[in-house]
């Protein structure tokens, strides 16, 4: 009995195959090193079978039973050589890099430094409002930041999270995502104090830097409606963001469960929760304002619009969608998920036209002025949703897709790894050229024209570079980061 209880430990350890590769986004990484999507699969390295062999060996040499967890017989044992044999015949389903999803972010960070300031370089009437929509581009951010996620956070073909996900406290993923960009928004910051506290200083005095310094470094002024837009006015999406994505530990895991039968009715939910508080303003304040065009003052209820513009609790709903979206391309090759999927370009080139269309139609004057919001969240984030999974899919399926292949040329994916440091910085900058109180005292008043605007774009994007150079790409920085993050969660 004794030598038949090492024999079956002996094939037991021989036909588990452990497998150690790690998928993230972009790769997979092994104890090897790292491995680009299109190599070689990583192939399990026998010296962890001889490990766990000599780990069998230890325990019997312990004294540890496998007969107190097996039951004699053997049967789950033979259970098991037969299960893990099967899943090793059948390995993971890799993720490819979404290069066209750089692209995508590029275009949307344009969007935003063009909307904030285009007007002091003094364009025609259809492109200032074309790109004063930027309050439907903030959308689509919130919508792929989502998408990303859960691309990186739950497993390709199978209805599971990814044990980085489920294996990690809550408190410690969420602290490795707000860390990944707190840092930059932290030196910008002091960078440009001075500035803020010298705007603040002249307008209202101490009280109120010492109030606006407190929501800016602690990113908390998104919940502030009337002071979302302190000191560095745009990262209110940051603060917004960081806590928005709290609930994706909690979320992401049943989201990842669903097939996609309840993935399309979570996404018709998330649809209507994110468009009911809209209505609720528009029709009880009879508000059809184009609000990128509409002076505060001219609002009936800043307030109200504020708070569903900036508030995380309102921004949640299309982070959420963007995980649903995802979560529909990422069951493609799931057996029991098999379902008809478009895989052509028209998947990708009718939903942009269709978000490109919106803006035009708004920004020529096509159709009635309608609010930013409700435009939004009726059409334009489901549109831009369905856009970047037909991009998603296609990449996967290896259809011909020339709009995806345009996102993914290099220029535009080396912009799209610009794209953070561009939104954190572009703001600050433009106080600097364009905020009457700064730019008065630097230069003698507001520098319109446009060569001054293509001074600060040149400004804007040679900022971004050296940020992102020695900032975001310094490995102290990153080391630091990581050691706040385990002691952050530690504490809490």
């Amino acid at each position: 009995m004794w030598f038949l209880r090492h024999l079956l430990a002996f094939h037991l350890s021989l036909s588990i195959s452990v497998d150690h590769t790690r998928v993230s986004a972009f790769g997979i990484s092994s104890p090897c090193g790292s491995v680009r999507i299109g190599s070689n699969p990583v192939q399990p390295s026998t010296s962890n079978t001889n490990k766990k062999y000599l780990l069998n060996q230890q325990q019997h040499q312990q004294g540890l039973d496998f007969a107190t967890s097996i039951p004699r017989g053997g049967t789950r044992i033979m259970a098991a050589s037969t299960d893990t044999a099967t899943a090793s015949a059948a390995p993971k389903k890799k993720r490819v890099r979404l290069t066209a999803l750089d692209g995508i972010r590029a275009l949307l960070a344009l969007h935003i430094v063009l909307g904030h300031f285009l007007r002091f370089a003094k364009p025609n009437g259809f492109l200032m409002k074309f790109f004063a929509q930027v309050n439907l581009t903030v959308g689509a951010f919130f919508a792929i930041s989502g998408y990303v996620t859960a691309y990186t956070s739950t497993e390709v073909g199978e209805q599971k999270a990814s044990a980085k996900l489920t294996d990690t406290p809550a408190q410690k993923w969420w602290l490795s995502k707000v860390m990944s960009f707190y840092p930059m928004h932290w030196l910008v910051l002091l960078l440009f104090s001075p500035m803020f506290i010298y705007s603040d200083l002249a307008v209202k005095g101490w009280s109120t830097v010492a109030i606006n310094g407190l929501l800016s470094v602690t990113l908390t002024q998104a919940w502030m409606p009337m002071h979302a837009e302190v000191w560095n006015a745009p990262t209110w999406f940051l603060s917004s963001l960081a806590f928005s994505m709290a609930v994706m530990p909690f979320c992401l895991p049943k989201i990842a469960s669903m097939d996609k039968k309840a993935l399309r009715k979570t996404t018709g939910w998330l649809w209507l929760v994110n468009l009911l508080p809209v209505l609720g303003y528009v029709l009880d304040h009879n508000v059809w304002l184009v609000e990128g065009m509409t002076a505060p003052k001219h609002h009936p209820a800043l307030a109200v619009f504020n708070a569903q513009r900036f508030h995380p609790v309102f921004n949640v709903a299309e982070i959420l969608m963007g995980a649903t979206m995802c979560r529909l391309a990422m069951l493609d090759d799931d057996k029991e998920n098999k379902l008809p999927k478009p895989t052509n370009w028209m998947s990708t080139a009718m939903p942009l036209l269709g978000c490109l269309g919106v803006l035009m139609a708004r920004a020529s004057g096509l159709v009635p002025d309608c609010s930013d919001l409700l435009v939004r969240s009726v059409i334009f984030t489901p549109l831009f949703l369905k856009f970047v999974l037909g991009s998603h899919r296609n990449t996967v399926s290896g259809a011909w897709d020339p709009i995806s292949t345009i996102l993914s040329n290099n220029a535009l994916v080396w912009l799209g790894g610009l794209s953070f440091p561009i939104f954190v910085v572009h703001g600050p900058l433009g106080q600097v050229f364009y905020k009457r109180l700064i730019a008065g005292k630097l230069w003698g008043g507001v520098l319109w024209g446009p060569q001054y605007f293509a001074l600060y774009l040149a400004s804007v994007f040679g900022t971004a570079i050296l940020l992102q150079k020695f900032f975001l790409q310094n490995k102290a920085v990153g080391s630091w980061s990581k050691k706040k993050v385990e002691d952050f969660a530690a504490w809490m």
